[in-house]
């Protein structure tokens, strides 16, 4: 009796774990707030809307240079999809890619919108926004 009762125990501690380790992952609503040291893949990525706030773009800029953003994020996705690259190879195609996208961002913007986007990046570089090349430190 008790080998009976001590057996159904255990089946049904098992059938437990079974059942909440067989959960899907939450899904958090979206532009909620990750928690501790969360990531997001690739982290660090580029915020055009927060780097073009204070430009006072017309509206003609606005739609030139989301063009051109979503233009390079597809451009960008399809060389990380690409398998037959080394990663110096891709590194060096998407610096290559980063360069021409900046030239044409400049021919997009004035002068000075062009000198407060400098000053903003400078900024951000300083506080560590973009992550740049790692160093190992030990």
């Amino acid at each position: 009796m008790k080998k009976s009762i001590f057996l159904a125990a255990m089946i049904s501690a098992f059938s437990i774990t079974a059942t909440y380790a067989q959960d899907a992952p939450k899904e958090r609503p979206k532009g909620e707030a990750r928690q501790g040291g969360e990531r997001r893949g690739g982290g660090g990525g580029y915020n055009a809307a927060e780097m073009y706030k204070d430009l006072n773009l017309t509206k003609d800029q606005e739609t030139k240079l989301k063009d051109l953003n979503d233009e390079q994020g597809k451009k960008m996705q399809e060389l990380r999809n690409d398998n037959s690259l080394s990663d110096d190879a891709r590194r060096e195609k998407m610096q290559e890619m980063r360069k021409d996208r900046m030239e044409k961002e400049g021919a997009i913007l004035t002068k000075e919108q062009k000198e407060k986007l400098d000053a903003k990046r400078k900024e951000r570089m300083e506080r560590g926004g973009n992550r740049g090349p790692r160093e190992n430190k030990q």
